[in-house]
């Protein structure tokens, strides 16, 4: 009955594991992404490394945590699986190195998507399945991967998953290793930008 309400597939997913499928069966959010805009199908994001796509996260978390009319009084506790993936494709672009990387700065900028959207635009109408990209909110300045098309998947299955514990304050988002000694932590300054969290731009 659930799955009756959710959106079809996008064309090209329907063989994939339902976590590989389900980044391109939803419309956009409201604000877009940071290379996609409101009014193109969404794309399927990823880092190269754990400890960027964790930096990824914590920033959502907090826009999560800001976005409540009420936060709660103490901490969140949730849980997340943390998923690896093979892709590939004869149609991609390295945003980390030249010539895009002169532009780093616009295209990772951390409150403004006009550049990063315009140019996921272009790449979108020039055929472009899968891009790589750096992070702005990692401050390690750690990879992203963007994939447009389901097809960049090189299996129809994750390669690997693992479960995350997550501890939300108004001051930090704390990720744990459900096995394992791995910790990941992140304040809240860590993504504000003149003292102030930026909101996902429109």
């Amino acid at each position: 009955m659930l799955e009756a309400t959710k959106p079809a597939l996008r064309r090209g997913s329907g063989a994939l594991h339902y976590l590989l499928a389900t980044p391109f069966r939803y419309p956009p959010l409201k604000h877009g992404s940071r290379f996609g805009r409101r009014s193109e199908p969404s794309l399927c994001y990823g880092s190269l490394q754990t400890a960027t796509v964790l930096a990824e996260a914590a920033y959502y978390r907090f826009v999560f945590w800001y976005g409540m009319v009420r936060p709660p009084a103490g901490k969140l506790d949730t849980q997340h699986t943390l998923f690896g993936a093979a892709y590939r494709s004869g149609r991609g672009l390295q945003l980390q190195a030249p010539p895009f990387d002169a532009h780093r700065a616009e295209l990772a900028s951390p409150s403004d998507y006009r550049a990063s959207q315009a140019l996921g635009t272009a790449m979108r109408a020039a055929g472009i399945e899968a891009f790589e990209f750096v992070s702005a909110r990692d401050p390690a300045g750690g990879i992203n991967v963007a994939l447009f098309m389901p097809g960049a998947f090189a299996r129809k299955a994750p390669v690997s998953q693992d479960a995350w514990l997550c501890e939300l304050t108004g001051e930090h988002v704390r990720f744990r290793a459900a096995r394992g000694r791995e910790i990941h932590e992140f304040p809240l300054g860590v993504f504000q930008v003149n003292g102030t969290l930026p909101w996902p731009a429109c």
